[in-house]
């Protein structure tokens, strides 16, 4: 069979496979033209040459398949050629296996056939399993157990059950495989595991009553699994994309609360972030282009869709935007001003539809539709609907018994060099940095948690570094109580909008 034909067969039985084309050479090589396709069963159609550069051929092919991604890649041919091969994948490796061929198995066959997916049907009874209701599925006639052992159950395999009476029996196997998905046809009171593989009952709520009803809806849920998405409409995805102005150490902890609750959220900055708590920071990514605080990943993105592409991945997008134009290009539900500037810097009630804003400077109902209490006490984190935050004091909050001891100021203007890292345990007038060619000093003793970023030019009297007196049991790389407070109170906020309720 021609190599064309072969694939025209694959692809009408939805079998994934990879189509390895030589687009250049250079040297002593068998060819210099052609093609070869490769199943993910490893059965081979066409030629690139044979020999060693074909094998190696193959084993990426094989790896693009599994990956899902094509791919251009450098083969060395001997010791005197190369060809450069480039691997396109028609059809991906996402199959589906489907126990029991009754009315809702047949629906989710048409269903899953139509989107190029590769269908296993099992079922005892051979009389359902015909040419006609399943034409291009593998049929399996077994018991369901049996037809489990003998089907392929890997990563992208995703399993429904349309037997409700056989679910209990065949849960701990399916539980056993690598399966992604597995999906169980039954009521709301029959649930046997909390593995966040199994869903059950299976699909998305649509009011579903009709097999192919169903089989569209269970069709849904396993693509948003596969693709690795929320339930969540588009629409509803914007309503919940949350633009954070600033990454600072309070932003960040806010960001981090919200990213941990599912909303996707992209962090605006300026060219030169002055932020001192690099460690627990996002801002540092201007400069370093990726970090990650408590396990969630923030990384520099060039533009907005680059942002789009980088929230897709599960990591948090950083702009540097000081003036927030990514807010009217993408349109978010939400903006949270989270500069902590002691003023206002641009933010405004409209800017979207729903505005919250941290600290002094703002006035709940004309620069936010809700002002978060940011001063340290009894109050900090209160939702303000009326009024504003009270006014910033200059003075750092009493940790260990320390205020403004606690930071550090520039002694003159110049540019900024450190001279200890954060997290070092520093003692009383030990020098953390310079400032152009004058040291300076702690007053008291601690561990270093804030430094300014190295080569920034600095005015006098600009803070540079920040010292905790509780030394050892200082922690450093995780966000403050002061961050987890003003995060939760944000996430109040958010919440309560979008159900309608206020506090």
């Amino acid at each position: 069979m021609s190599l064309f034909n072969k694939c025209s067969q694959w692809e009408s039985l939805n079998i994934p496979f990879a189509l390895v084309t030589i687009i250049s050479s250079s040297g002593t090589v068998s060819r210099r033209e052609g093609r070869m396709a490769v199943s993910k069963a490893g059965e081979c159609a066409g030629t690139i040459g044979g020999g060693a550069q074909e094998a190696e051929a193959k084993a990426l092919a094989l790896s693009a398949i599994q990956n899902g991604k094509n791919m251009t890649k450098r083969i060395k041919v001997r010791d005197k050629g190369e060809i450069e091969v480039m691997i396109d994948i028609p059809v991906k490796d996402r199959s589906l296996v489907i126990l029991g061929a009754g009315h809702v198995g047949r629906a989710l066959y048409d269903v899953f056939y139509s989107l190029k997916w590769y269908v296993t049907v099992i079922d005892p009874r051979k009389e359902l399993i015909t040419d006609d209701a399943f034409p291009c599925a593998e049929r399996i006639v077994a018991d369901y157990k049996t037809g489990l052992e003998i089907a392929t159950l890997d990563d992208n395999t995703a399993l429904i059950s349309t037997v409700p009476e056989i679910n209990k029996d065949i849960l701990p196997f399916a539980l056993d495989s690598r399966v992604f998905y597995i999906g169980l046809l039954s009521s709301k009171k029959r649930v046997w595991s909390n593995d966040e593989r199994v869903y059950s009952p299976m699909g998305i709520d649509l009011g579903e009553e009709t097999p192919e009803e169903i089989a569209l809806s269970s069709a849904s849920e396993v693509l948003a699994r596969f693709n690795h998405r929320s339930l969540r409409s588009h629409s509803e995805w914007r309503r919940r994309l949350v633009i954070v102005r600033g990454a600072g150490d309070l932003a960040t902890g806010t960001i981090i609360r919200l990213h941990n609750a599912g909303y996707d959220c992209i962090a605006l900055e300026i060219p030169n972030p002055t932020v001192i708590r690099r460690t627990v920071s996002f801002a540092d990514v201007v400069y370093e282009g990726t970090k990650v605080v408590e396990g969630v990943e923030c990384r520099l993105a060039k533009d907005t869709d680059e942002a789009l592409d980088i929230l897709k991945t599960g990591s948090v997008p950083l702009l540097v935007d000081p003036k927030g134009e990514a807010i009217e290009t993408l349109k978010p539900g939400i903006v949270v001003d989270a500069i902590i500037a002691k003023r206002n810097l641009g933010t405004r009630v409209g800017m979207a539809p729903f505005v919250v804003a941290l600290g002094p400077g703002f006035t709940a109902g004309m620069d936010a539709d809700v002002v978060i209490e940011t001063m340290r006490g009894h109050k900090l984190g209160r939702l303000i609907y009326e009024g504003r935050a009270m006014e910033n004091t200059g003075t750092p909050g009493l940790i260990g018994g320390k205020g403004k001891e606690r930071v550090i100021h520039s002694s003159q203007s110049g540019v900024f060099k450190g001279a200890k890292e954060i997290g070092d345990i520093v003692e009383e007038g030990d020098v953390v940095a310079y400032v152009g060619d004058e040291p300076q000093r702690t007053t008291i003793s601690g561990r270093l948690r804030g430094l300014l970023h190295d080569g920034l030019t600095v005015p006098e009297h600009f803070k540079i570094a920040d010292v905790d007196p509780r030394g050892e049991e200082t922690d450093h790389t995780t966000v403050s109580d002061k961050a987890r407070a003003l995060g939760g109170a944000v996430l109040e906020a958010i919440d309560n909008a979008l159900s309608g309720k206020r506090y």
